[in-house]
């Protein structure tokens, strides 16, 4: 590693410099020798002129200029070296740019000027002899943007018709403007197609050659260069139909061209850079063409696109900075000048700058820069968020001053540093081993956390010798669980697994159902994910589960899950036997997210105890939760029907009934007073908090939608239950609404699914009314209790922890756990039942 560039006293050719960079040999050094600037008044036998030992870098190499931007963009190559960020102009920066283009082209234009000229900053380059290439230091974002509106204003010119444009003058200059910007845009010294004057580095450069050139090069792109390997859910995902339409190429223009190796409907990898690029182009196309439709024929259209052309060209001033010929380790200090002072730079800009210059001009920079530092920024598809939260998990895991992943998030750049700083982290990037240990060891883990945390995760994905699908599942429930505490530990134990071992797949298995289990039980429980913040970073700690510690556990995996339990345990006992039971059965479990993702642990459970789990494991993106009591309990018609039957109205007399059947007049009337529609308010909230978002109302249904159901009484909904929605019957939480493990009289059932067989042409179902009376009147507020208690019971089954089998009673004496759930449920009930709960 080299460390930051300093001006350097160097004394005579006898001296030389020793660790620190001090002059020792024959005293000629800092001490012994007074360094003199021109001061001739002064006679100081022992004194040297400064232009003998001072190397004159920034004296020499450096120019700076006011230019016009035009001046800056003729003839010059423009090169954004691979250590820059991408492209990260959104619309925010964008709507800053065209505001002052936009004073322009709303002013009135008379000799008041009322339009100014524009300072567009400064910008840095550095370059090698007379050549025209220009490496750009600071000015990338600014660059890149003028070239797009600059390829936006050369497209409409080009779009106008010369034969509708009557001044022969203004043909000539639309001629010369639509040449003056294609030698803004492309070299013409380049043989056959022109090449862009600009080149992005290399995760952008593709891309944004396409973008910056003809249909032809746009195409050729989406055929040949895309990456294709990706899943049509994910993120950063695009189709390329989507993509030719916001390239803005249309069908005459693709009938031109030879499309034979053009998927339309497959999806490939749009990196965020990309799409800030493509958004960029669409916020330009979008202001021009509104400029050329505000004109009244094509020789307007073409003096307003001139007009702005030129005004961008001749109106924006930038300070030019130019280094020539300077060794690197100038660049590299003007570069890291500039990213110490803020200049428009994100968190993940300065730890990209830090990264090079650990490894500037050393043998290891192709290697850990250009490679693996590269790799790690393409695997999030440039997406600065998510890179920094994979860091600030790596962080977590490799440095043991870190106590919770906000910490790590918090010292990012202290770590990535290449000097002492005054930080509880230290700089792993300040000696040139350490570097290398610490680039690469996020190189190595990169993988496995986008394996751990990809939300369309294959189970063929992981890297495991069994328990594949049982992993995936769990993963996927985790990441949809609001909380990320887990991951640092989940990275460090499945980085350490051997992906040949069935054994240790096995194990980590098991540990990932433990931290699946603690994380229900906190949802249930109604806790904040930072009950867990320091216990999953301590145990990688303390069980030396750093990829590089020397000192890890003999087994793990069962010490992982041991310590994450023992020590939840202790912070948090309410998550534990008894105290979990109790409140458990109080609580009402209304999380529609928690409860679906519940509801699929257990049936998928159930599948793997008869050995059918990868046949009919249950497919998150296919399932709806839905409401027995429906969350709109009133038909389209004004109908109360679920409510009078849910409560019994008809059979039972009390406070609440009265009070229900107050609510039901009142839904039901028009022209409420203030007290009366703030009365029916409440009431609605309570039914909806009670009863409808209970746990015990809830089904799981396969499709994303709902059935058709709707609000329609038992007896319509039930039979698309059981017909429309694929293995109703043997998703186990719905077991209760079947005739073999359910209350449901099966004669009855089979009857009124019967009557819902396929009627010919316009026939109308007819249902008995028998059918009718039962299966309306099945679902009140006391086979809700019923109900609610198996589910009870199928949660502390599906969260019970494999080393405490009979934390909970079961494995001992089920009917005893169960009677004190009903009784607890009762309780329950008559509180919410009781006119006071009101």
């Amino acid at each position: 590693m080299l460390p930051p560039s300093h001006v350097r006293v160097v004394g005579s050719t006898k001296c030389r410099a020793d660790d620190d960079g001090y002059v020792t040999e024959n005293h000629a050094n800092l001490y012994s020798r007074y360094i003199n600037y021109g001061d001739d008044i002064l006679e100081i036998d022992e004194d040297v002129s400064y232009d003998r030992v001072i190397r004159r870098t920034a004296g020499d190499d450096f120019e700076m200029n006011k230019q016009k931007l035009w001046s800056v963009l003729t003839d010059q190559n423009f090169n954004i070296p691979d250590y820059q960020r991408t492209y990260s102009w959104e619309t925010k920066q964008l709507k800053q740019f065209w505001s002052d283009v936009e004073k322009f082209v709303t002013a009135e234009l008379n000799d008041e000027k009322q339009v100014s000229d524009v300072f567009f900053s400064s910008m840095y380059f550095a370059v090698r002899g007379k050549t025209r290439d220009y490496e750009v230091i600071d000015g990338q974002q600014r660059l890149t943007t003028v070239h797009i509106l600059f390829k936006v204003l050369n497209e409409h010119l080009q779009a106008i018709d010369r034969d509708e444009i009557s001044d022969n003058a203004l043909i000539e200059f639309k001629h010369r403007g639509e040449r003056q910007l294609e030698h803004i845009l492309y070299d013409p010294g380049s043989i056959s197609t022109p090449s862009p004057r600009l080149t992005l580095n290399k995760h952008d450069e593709a891309f944004f050659q396409a973008l910056i050139r003809d249909p032809k090069q746009k195409v050729a792109y989406l055929t040949d260069t895309a990456d294709f390997d990706i899943h049509g859910n994910n993120s950063n995902a695009i189709q390329v139909s989507t993509c030719l339409d916001r390239f803005g190429i249309d069908d005459n223009e693709l009938n031109e061209l030879d499309t034979s190796g053009l998927r339309r409907s497959a999806f490939f990898k749009l990196f965020s850079s990309h799409d800030r690029l493509l958004t960029t182009y669409e916020f330009f196309q979008e202001r021009i063409s509104k400029l050329v439709d505000g004109a009244d024929d094509a020789d307007s259209a073409v003096r307003a696109l001139l007009n702005v052309s030129n005004y961008i060209q001749h109106s924006y001033y930038i300070g030019e900075y130019v280094i020539r010929d300077s060794d690197s380790d100038f660049r590299m200090q003007i570069f890291e000048v500039l990213n110490n002072r803020g200049v428009d730079l994100d968190e993940i800009d300065r730890i990209r700058a830090a990264v090079v210059n650990a490894f500037f001009d050393t043998d290891y920079q192709e290697e850990y820069v250009d490679e693996k530092w590269e790799q790690i920024v393409v695997e999030f598809a440039t997406d600065e968020d998510q890179i920094i939260e994979y860091l600030s998990v790596y962080l977590s895991i490799v440095d043991d001053a870190i106590e919770q992943i906000g910490g790590a998030r918090n010292n990012l750049t202290n770590a990535f540093a290449t000097r002492a700083i005054d930080s509880k982290v230290r700089p792993r990037l300040y000696d040139l081993d350490e570097a290398k240990e610490f680039v690469g060891d996020a190189y190595e883990l990169v993988e496995y956390y986008q394996h751990i945390t990809d939300p369309n995760l294959e189970a063929a994905d992981l890297k495991l010798a069994g328990h594949r699908e049982e992993c995936q599942d769990i993963l996927l429930r985790l990441n949809s669980q609001q909380m990320d505490q887990w991951r640092p530990l989940t990275l460090a134990l499945y980085y350490y697994t051997d992906a040949s071992s069935e054994s240790q797949a096995d194990r980590f298995y098991q540990f990932l159902d433990t931290v699946e289990k603690l994380n229900f039980r906190r949802l249930l429980m109604s806790e904040r994910p930072n009950i867990f913040q320091n216990v999953f970073i301590e145990a990688v700690h303390n069980l030396g589960l750093s990829p590089s510690s020397e000192d890890i556990v003999s087994d793990p995996y069962a010490a992982s899950i041991e310590y994450l339990i023992n020590e939840t345990r202790s912070s948090n006992a309410e998550l534990f036997g008894e105290q979990f039971l109790v409140g458990l059965a109080q609580s009402k479990l209304g999380s529609t997210s928690t409860a679906k993702l519940l509801f699929r642990r257990i049936t998928n459970n159930h599948f793997k105890n008869e050995d059918e789990y990868v046949e009919r494991r249950l497919n998150a993106d296919n399932l709806h939760l839905e409401h027995v009591l429906p969350q709109k309990p009133f038909s389209s018609s004004g109908d109360a029907t679920w409510l009078r039957e849910f409560f019994r109205l008809n059979r039972d007399d009390t406070e609440l009934t009265l009070s229900i059947q107050n609510y039901i007049d009142l839904e039901q009337r028009d022209n409420l007073n203030e007290q009366e529609a703030r009365l029916k308010e409440n009431m609605s909230e309570f039914i909806t908090q009670q009863f409808i978002n209970d746990i015990g109302n809830f089904l799981l249904l396969r499709g994303k939608d709902n059935i058709g159901a709707s609000n329609n009484p038992l007896v319509e909904k039930l039979p698309k239950y059981h017909k429309k929605s694929k293995d109703f019957a043997s998703i186990y939480p719905n077991r209760y609404f079947t005739a073999d493990e359910g209350p449901i009289n099966r004669t009855k059932l089979e009857r009124l699914l019967q009557s819902h067989e396929e009627p010919d042409g316009d026939e109308t179902v007819t249902i008995e009314e028998d059918l009718r009376e039962y299966f309306n009147s099945f679902w009140t507020y006391e086979s809700m209790k019923d109900r609610r208690v198996s589910i009870l019971v199928d949660i502390l089954e599906t969260l019970n922890f494999e080393s405490r089998p009979d934390e909970f009673g079961l494995a001992s004496d089920r009917e005893r756990v169960k009677q004190e759930l009903q009784d607890m449920t009762a309780d329950e009930f008559e509180r919410r039942l009781s006119v006071r709960s009101l």
